[in-house]
């Protein structure tokens, strides 16, 4: 199945902040595409059409700058960002060529650092040592795709933390 819209960034897990970059190609109905991204039960924390992508089936790379509502505060949320094509019909929402990439949300995170864990870290260590403002969770749902328990990480494991 060929398709139409690829998202690039954010990548699946990635950690953003209110303000990210949205890039990808594509090619969209009258060169609509559409962006949202879900919280908690599905509820929208934002949306918006994404400019400069392809129509009538020629594809032309995106980049776009997404910045969420004053409003959302997420502080390690896990949320879902969906791009996807305009259903004229509205008998197939969201749309077509569908794009899901789970990613957590840290509204107002400055930026993250990346930290390599040496044998006798902790997360109570490394959050207070290599963050700023940083706790032993937004550093464990910051890497919630490797790490499942906060009290196990292991030598040569790279962790991502975030900054406040």
């Amino acid at each position: 199945m060929v398709r139409l819209i690829e998202v690039r960034q954010p990548r699946e897990h990635d950690v953003v902040a209110a303000r990210f970059a949205l890039a990808g190609f594509g090619s969209g109905f009258e060169a609509t595409v559409s962006w949202r991204l879900l919280g908690a039960g599905g509820a929208p924390l934002g949306e918006g059409l994404v400019p400069g992508v392809g129509s009538m089936g020629v594809v032309d790379d995106f980049a776009l700058e997404v910045e969420l509502p004053a409003g959302v505060d997420a502080r390690g949320a896990h949320a879902l960002l969906q791009v996807f094509g305009d259903d004229a019909s509205g008998e197939n929402p969201p749309g077509t060529d569908l794009n899901q990439v789970r990613v957590t949300l840290f509204t107002g995170m400055q930026g993250w650092r990346l930290y390599e864990v040496v044998p006798g870290d902790t997360l109570s260590a490394i959050a207070r040592d290599e963050g700023q403002g940083t706790s032993v969770a937004d550093v464990f749902e910051a890497n919630r795709d490797t790490l499942m328990d906060p009290d196990l990480i292991f030598p040569g494991q790279v962790l991502r933390v975030p900054l406040f």
